[in-house]
Order: C-alpha cells, then sequence, then structure tokens
C-alpha cells in the first residue's frame, strides 16, 4: 500500500535518496531547500503546508535544511534560498528559486502530475531501447508538440535524438524549447550534450587542432574524462583562438555533464581559469 504524506517532510542526507528519489517514482516530489534565518523561506511554509494536503496521494513535499545538509545543497548546485527543486523518476527535472505566489507552485507540481501522455512516452523510451529509433522519434516529438507544457517529453525526445547522433534534428528541438524550460538544469544538460556530440563528429588533419578536439570529445563520451579535460586545456595552451573558442565551450558543457563537485572539473576549472587570464 503506498503510504499518503499530508504534509512537508523534513529530509537529510541519510533517508534522501528513499524519501525524495525512490519516492519520486511513484509521484512528483517538491523539494524545499531552506533555513532557518531565510526570510522569504518562512514565507513560504504555510503555503507548502497548504500545497502538501491538498495534493496529498498525488505529489509530496519535502524540506531540506540547507545549513544542516550542506552536501545536498551542494549536490543539486542550491545557490540561492528558498530553492523548489521538483523530482521525477528519481532525477531533478524542474525547478524555482525564491518565494515564488502560489499559481507558480501550483503550476510547477501540476506540470509534472502523471497523464495519460506520460504513458505514452515509456512506451516510446522503450521503443528507443529496442531499436525501433524512428518510432520513437515520432511518438516523442508527436508528445512534445501536443503538450509543450509537459518538458518530460522534449527532455526524452532529446535523449533518444542525441543518443542516436542526430545532432541537428536535436538542435532544432533545443532552439524550440517553452520557455517553462528556458534556464532549467535538465535542458542544459542535453544542450551540453549536444556541445559534446558535435565537436565528436568533427574531422580534421591528423594532428589539426580540429581532431584533437573532435578526439577529446569522443574521449568523454567513452568515459575518458580525465584525458579529455586534458586535451582541451592543452588546445587552449595551444590555439586558444580555435573555433571561436571551441575547447572552452566544450570544457564547460564537460563540467555541466560531470557536476560541479565533481573532483576533476575542480581542477579542471581552476587550470582553465589561469589560462584565460
Amino acid at each position: 500500500m503506498t503510504e499518503t504524506i499530508l504534509g512537508p517532510r523534513a529530509v537529510g542526507a541519510a533517508d534522501f535518496d528513499s524519501q525524495v528519489l525512490a519516492r519520486s517514482a511513484q509521484v512528483p516530489v517538491l523539494v524545499d531547500f531552506w533555513a532557518a534565518w531565510c526570510g522569504p523561506c518562512r514565507m513560504i511554509a504555510p503555503l507548502l503546508e497548504r500545497l502538501a494536503t491538498e495534493y496529498a496521494g498525488r505529489a509530496e513535499i519535502a524540506k531540506v535544511d540547507a545549513d544542516a545538509e550542506g552536501s545536498l545543497a551542494a549536490r543539486y548546485g542550491v545557490r540561492s534560498l528558498p530553492t523548489l527543486a521538483l523530482f521525477r523518476a528519481g532525477r531533478l527535472v524542474d525547478a524555482v528559486i525564491g518565494a515564488q505566489p502560489e499559481a507558480v507552485l501550483r503550476e510547477l507540481i501540476e506540470r509534472h502530475l502523471e497523464r495519460p501522455g506520460d504513458r505514452e512516452r515509456e512506451a516510446a523510451i522503450a521503443a528507443a531501447a529496442a531499436g525501433e529509433t524512428d518510432e520513437a522519434v515520432a511518438r516523442l516529438g508527436a508528445l512534445a508538440d501536443a503538450e509543450p507544457d509537459r518538458p518530460q517529453h522534449l527532455l526524452a525526445l532529446l535523449d533518444v535524438l542525441l543518443e542516436a547522433g542526430r545532432l541537428e534534428t536535436a538542435a532544432e528541438r533545443l532552439a524550440q524549447a517553452p520557455l517553462a524550460l528556458t534556464g532549467s538544469p535538465e535542458l542544459a544538460k542535453r544542450a551540453a550534450r549536444l556541445e559534446i556530440g558535435s565537436a565528436a563528429a568533427m574531422s580534421g588533419a591528423p594532428d589539426s587542432a580540429a581532431e584533437r578536439h573532435a578526439g577529446a570529445a569522443r574521449g568523454f563520451l567513452a568515459g575518458h574524462s580525465a584525458e579529455a579535460l586534458d586535451a582541451w586545456l592543452a588546445l587552449m595552451r595551444a590555439d586558444p583562438l580555435f573555433g571561436n573558442g571551441a575547447a572552452q565551450r566544450a570544457l564547460r558543457a564537460a563540467f555541466r555533464l560531470l557536476g560541479e563537485e565533481h573532483e576533476l572539473v575542480r581542477a579542471a576549472r581552476r587550470r582553465m581559469a589561469a589560462l584565460m587570464h
């Protein structure tokens, strides 16, 4: 039997995976990153209590004390309070920052509640996994067009296109992304994946800047992150104007995909800053 939560629950590093990530496979979970000293956090607390009760059984709200749980806040890139992060299917899929009005928070929750189109999306993802790429692209494209307020459809479509190497179509779809997705970390990750995928598709003469750039991108996509970062940094040093800053763009894309807290990112970012200044 599924437990019904009637109000926001406090979670921390010890139970975040079970109470947020695992639960988000069943219902959307809105996480309020807050702090006791934060006035706007206190201001929206009664609203979150009311919404948690109203959406009980369909969505849940959790609270993370960002001061006490600094590692969690860093893990999800929380830099301002309150940050309200929406998790679905074990992933951060949406977020708003600041004391938002009730209408904004309702819309944030509503666009992630299950709809019939969600089952169609999962079926299309399964088709892509089975190698039926054309069918998956067609079904996900139709869903993204029919329900532009459901960012999950577009994100799934981008994943399939990028995995299949259909970079031009992915770029077109990214350019048409609805305003609701503008600035979202999930869309930014797809844009970063497109940046590196496009670099990997380049070709050039042996040992040329273009071939070194493409080789670094192919290595990164194959999981050789450290070597790829080193190669882009070397390219920056040897040819800082190559591709109007292509190596810098690739590095920033790699940083986003790896996560700012990754040890490789911290070291590479320092080296990149030294090269730029």
